[in-house]
């Protein structure tokens, strides 16, 4: 018998059994994704199981407001601001977070002898942080002698007054043969050289730019300075410190006093360094005579008679005899 067409033979595109319809479902289900889309972020906490979201939402704006002295920054979408610590390292969060902030490491601390010297400066480094830092040393007067020396010009070195130069690596030397006794002496240097000074202690600086009737800053620079050590703030508080009148090695000393110095106690006192006699001045103090032009002294050997032949020199009214190395 036949039927006739089924209703599935007659189907044809756009009809349904028979019936003309459209195709609504995609149509509907893209304007409900474009109406998501435009509605404002925004979102509910859930919970369940011992777990929860937390709702959250995109505050403020981005730009700058400004007026009269004060300037307000804002950002779009910054996530939540925390510190996240561990050890010696701190994590700052956020996109205004104080990553850069400087913070400047614990300065240096005068020698607790009190003593000055003529060819260096001597201080303490901290030894309250393992941190690598940097110390620099600036050339603020350069041999201002006075009284001047009776025996030739006491010239000084203007040009190279606000310069700077860098404590390199220290080196352990012994103050004589006879004693062993150790200490800590650097060499300045053009470059900045940075580690961990914190087993360091007390530490004798020299170098051709150490020179006498002088006086200089030293400062502590942070690791963070590295590479930019001329605009960097995280750097400690300076500590001024001078140099004594050539050959003077003993109290009294020129400056702060006026008199006339080198005298005959200080040709004695070294005279007591090269025999190792108990009482002795320590080589940074006692050390005068350098081995090149301009004045660099090897720390190696016992204080010889160079050094006593220097201090009998400058008693006699010679000048400074060396000059002060230039960086490139």
């Amino acid at each position: 018998m036949d039927f006739g067409p089924s209703a599935e033979s007659t189907r044809s595109p756009g009809t349904k059994f028979g019936y003309p319809y459209r195709r609504t479902g995609a149509i509907t289900f893209r304007i409900l994704l474009f109406v998501m889309l435009l509605a404002p972020y925004k979102t509910f906490s859930q919970s369940g199981g011992g777990y929860a979201i937390t709702k959250s939402t995109i505050h403020s704006g981005g730009g700058t407001e400004t007026g009269g002295d004060y300037q307000l920054s804002g950002t779009v979408g910054q996530h939540s601001v925390a510190d996240l610590t561990g050890g010696t390292y701190t994590l700052h969060g956020g996109f205004w977070s104080p990553r850069n902030t400087a913070v400047p490491p614990d300065p240096v601390t005068l020698d607790p002898s009190g003593l000055n010297k003529c060819r260096f400066v001597s201080f303490i480094m901290p030894a309250t942080s393992s941190a690598e830092t940097a110390v620099r040393v600036r050339l603020t007067s350069l041999h201002h002698v006075v009284p001047p020396y009776m025996g030739g010009p006491s010239v000084p070195f203007t040009s190279f007054e606000g310069q700077v130069r860098w404590v390199g690596p220290p080196t352990q030397y012994v103050e004589s043969s006879a004693t062993g006794t150790p200490f800590y002496s650097s060499s300045l240097q053009c470059d900045p050289y940075y580690q961990d000074w914190s087993t360091v202690g007390l530490l004798h600086v020299t170098g051709s730019a150490v020179v006498p009737s002088s006086m200089y800053e030293v400062e502590n620079l942070a690791a963070s300075c590295m590479g930019s050590e001329a605009s960097c703030a995280a750097v400690s508080t300076p500590l001024a410190m001078v140099t004594t009148r050539w050959g003077d090695v003993e109290t009294p000393y020129n400056p702060p006093s006026a008199t006339t110095q080198p005298d005959v106690g200080d040709i004695a006192a070294l005279v007591n360094k090269f025999r190792s006699a108990p009482g002795a001045p320590i080589k940074a103090r006692a050390l005068l005579a350098g081995d090149d032009a301009f004045g660099n002294i090897n720390l190696s050997p016992d204080l010889g008679f160079n050094h006593i032949s220097a201090c009998v020199d400058a008693f006699r009214g010679k000048p400074y005899p060396y000059v002060i190395s230039s960086c490139p």
